[in-house]
Order: structure tokens, then C-alpha cells, then sequence
């Protein structure tokens, strides 16, 4: 294999400029010593004897000049056009703009040691502070190598034998194999994101915020509680700017269609009552200008748009509060799931709950959006009030509302399509046709 390499370096690439310098450049890009390895003509031809730019050692500039012959052998005569070359490019190197410090040649023909000091000494003398010349037997070593043995074959057209696909494999069997699962990852990632920015869309049947409890609790210890999440829309949406979500106990809380609540027993036992309010563009339009005064919910701007009344439970491991649009029939444009892009959340509970809450999750139209555990946020205690007309008694109040925020990088929660896929949560099932009978 060795004497292989050396034949087909002196004819095989015969009149073959372009591949000559491409190979040169691979063998450049081969050595540590350089970096930022380009082709200063990438199909060939002139380039005043400077084939390849590079970094030397990440700090200085190096021009890689090509200096082969057809019928390549070591004898004098070829040698003797190889110096003029040398010399030509060596000036030619030294006369650009910028001037490099460090020049490289590499020739198909075999310099003995003392010929190549020759001429390094006579780079040093023009003004090089580096010179190397990688004759046909530097070039043979480099491409006799596991790193080489690709340029080999693309440039030479020798394959590997058995022994160093071995040692090729042993290398680089490893990195290959994670480019390889790395790429198929990229092409699934690629794929469930143009699904999800596709079926994102939909109009949104619901969207869904779960508190999950770090255990599992009997009713008593929960008793009168408050699980709230704010929503605010990157922008205005059909006229709406933000929503508002959430589940408290009484069951009959927010009825507006009743006068009087049936049942007033507290505790998240005897029943609990949902509800989802809206704020409106029109009547916000002067305290958007900044995320604190979206934060300031005292001046009970919210809208209710829906209310419901539930039966207790008796053991709490999570709550889950819904924003829903469901309807057989849909009277009025609603909301899409991309609506929802860049928005920001915020929780909003009871001091006590918030203590026991170990993640937050958010769910829409199938689609995992939001996945934060006890480590990624924090419970902000500082005085803040969410009034909803009369609905929270001062004892009640007693027990304060908190905000849930995430710890690093933002004083509010958010979703972001475009920094993290979200996870679908289903799969479609494929038609079928029967065949005619």
C-alpha cells in the first residue's frame, strides 16, 4: 500500500491541477498546526502561486503554494524545476497584501533533508519567520494514515485493506457512528417542529396549566386554596390581550347566575369552583407599556368569559386549570395554538399550596408545551393582589397570594415555539380502505 501511494503521487493526478491543490489542501487541513484551512481558488487555476490560506498555529498567516509535475521523479532535472517553482511562489507569497509570515510547499517530488533545508533557509532569508516543505514522502505518511486514508481515496482511488479499515475504524468508528445518530436526531427534530408549527394552526380546543403536588395529600390538609395562572398574549389576539385561569374551593364562587351560593362549606372537599376571565385590547391599551404592569392585576380589569362548579376531592396530587373553547359549533373565531407563542405566564397561588407544588405543566391541543420541575422556579412572596370583585374573604387573604418565577434568566415564565419543540403527546392513526368486495 505504501509503494501504491508514492506511485500515484508522482502521475496519477498528471494535468490534474484542481484535484492537486484539493488534495494539498486536505493534507494541510490534516496537520494541527493549521487552522481556518481554505482554497484561495477553489476549482483552480491562477492565483499567483498562493493556492491555500491558513492560520498557523491560530495566530499568523500561511500561504500553501502546490508544486507538482507530470511523470514525477527524483532526479535533478525535476528537482531543478521544482527550486524555480518554489522560488517563483516564494516571491510571489512574499509580495501579497497582507504579507504572511509562514509559507508551505508541497511537491510530488522527494527532497533529501539537506535540499530542504536549503530551501527553508532561503524562506528565512526573504523575511519568513516559518517555512516547511512537505515533499512526495511527507504527503505518502500523511495520506497512509487513518486520517489521510479518506483523501486517498477520493483523490488517489485506493481503497483501505483490511488492516487499516481496522485501524480506521478503531479511530474514528465511534465519531462516525454519533455523526450518523446525530444526524437522523437533527432530521426527527426538524420534522416534529414543521408538524407542530402546522398543526399549531388549529383553532385551541383548550389549554391546560397542571400544578403538581410533590406528594399526594388528604383533602383536610389542603383545604381553602387558590391555583390561578395570568397568560398575556405577545400580542392582541381577536381583541384579546391576556387571560386569566384558574380553580378555588366553594363550588358556586363565580356562578354569576345565581344569587346566592348553595353551599359555602370551605375546603377543597366540599367542591370547587373554575372560572376564566379575558382582558380585553381596548380597555388595556395604556398598561401594556412594561411586564410589571402586567403583573399588577389590582385594578380588576378582567373580564369573565366562563364559570363552572365541581364536586370536592378527597385526596389532592395535582390541579389542573383550563382555558376551553369547545363548543359543537363555533359562533365566533377563537384563538389558535400559535397565538400563544412567545407569551408570558404567570402562577398565581395561596402561600400554602405554592409550598407544596413540585412541577408546572402546560398542555394545548395535545401538545406538551411546558415542562418546569421544583428546581427551575421560584415563589415570589412579595405583596401582590388579584381582586375579582368580592370573591376571596379577608380571612381567606389571610392565607396571600404568591407568584410562581423561574429562577434563571426572566422574571416571568413563557413559551417559546421556536427555542424548544414542543412534545406531542399522541399519534395519528393512519386511514384504512377496505378493498370493493
Amino acid at each position: 500500500m505504501t509503494y501504491q501511494t508514492d506511485e500515484k503521487l508522482k502521475n496519477y493526478l498528471d494535468a490534474n491541477q484542481m484535484h492537486r491543490e484539493q488534495l494539498c489542501l486536505a493534507v494541510v487541513a490534516l496537520d494541527k498546526r493549521f487552522t481556518n484551512v481554505r482554497p484561495r481558488h477553489p476549482r483552480g487555476g491562477p492565483d499567483g502561486g498562493r493556492d491555500i490560506e491558513a492560520q498557523f498555529r491560530g495566530a499568523d498567516l500561511a500561504y500553501c503554494a502546490v508544486g507538482f509535475v507530470n511523470q514525477a521523479a527524483d532526479i535533478e532535472e525535476k528537482k531543478k524545476t521544482i527550486r524555480t517553482k518554489f522560488s517563483d511562489d516564494l516571491d510571489s507569497a512574499w509580495e501579497a497584501t497582507p504579507r504572511p509570515s509562514v509559507f508551505v510547499f508541497l511537491t510530488n517530488v522527494n527532497f533529501t533533508a539537506g535540499e530542504k533545508d536549503d530551501l527553508i533557509a532561503k524562506a528565512r532569508t526573504k523575511g519568513f519567520t516559518f517555512c516547511d516543505v512537505l515533499d512526495r514522502e511527507r504527503l505518502r505518511v500523511a495520506l497512509d494514515s487513518p486520517d489521510g486514508f479518506a483523501a486517498r481515496f477520493q483523490f488517489l482511488n485506493i481503497s483501505m485493506s483490511e488492516a487499516e479499515q481496522a485501524s480506521f475504524f478503531a479511530k474514528w468508528g465511534d465519531e462516525i457512528q454519533a455523526v450518523i445518530a446525530t444526524g437522523f436526531q437533527e432530521v426527527h427534530s426538524t420534522l416534529a417542529q414543521l408538524l407542530f408549527l402546522q398543526e399549531a394552526t388549529h383553532p385551541i380546543s383548550g389549554l391546560h396549566v397542571q400544578f403538581k403536588l410533590d406528594r399526594e395529600y388528604d383533602a383536610k390538609e389542603i383545604g381553602h386554596f387558590r391555583a390561578f395562572c395570568s397568560i398575556y398574549l405577545r400580542e392582541p389576539k381577536l381583541g384579546i390581550l391576556g387571560i386569566l385561569i384558574g380553580k378555588t374551593d366553594k363550588a358556586d364562587r363565580f356562578r354569576t347566575d345565581i344569587r346566592h351560593m348553595r353551599d359555602e362549606r370551605p375546603g377543597i372537599a366540599m367542591g370547587i369552583a373554575s372560572g376564566q376571565w379575558k382582558v380585553a385590547w381596548e380597555n388595556s391599551q395604556e398598561k401594556t407599556d412594561s411586564s410589571e404592569s402586567k403583573e399588577d392585576d389590582s385594578t380588576g380589569r378582567y373580564q369573565p368569559i366562563g364559570y363552572g362548579s365541581g364536586i370536592g376531592m378527597k385526596t389532592v396530587e395535582q390541579l389542573v386549570v383550563s382555558y376551553k373553547t369547545d363548543s359543537f359549533i363555533r359562533f365566533s373565531p377563537v384563538l389558535s395554538l400559535i397565538d400563544f407563542d412567545e407569551c408570558m405566564l404567570m402562577p398565581i397561588l395561596n402561600k400554602s399550596l405554592a409550598e407544596r407544588l413540585n412541577c408546572v405543566r402546560v398542555f394545548a391541543n395535545g401538545y406538551m408545551l411546558l415542562d418546569l420541575n421544583k428546581d427551575d422556579f421560584q415563589i415570589d412572596d412579595t405583596e401582590f393582589r388579584l381582586e375579582l370583585g368580592e370573591a376571596f374573604s379577608e380571612d381567606e387573604l389571610a392565607d396571600c397570594w404568591v407568584r410562581i418565577r423561574p429562577k434563571k434568566f426572566s422574571s416571568n415564565l413563557g413559551l417559546s415555539f421556536a427555542d424548544k419543540i414542543p412534545v406531542r403527546m399522541f399519534k395519528s392513526k393512519k386511514a384504512t380502505m377496505e378493498s370493493p368486495k
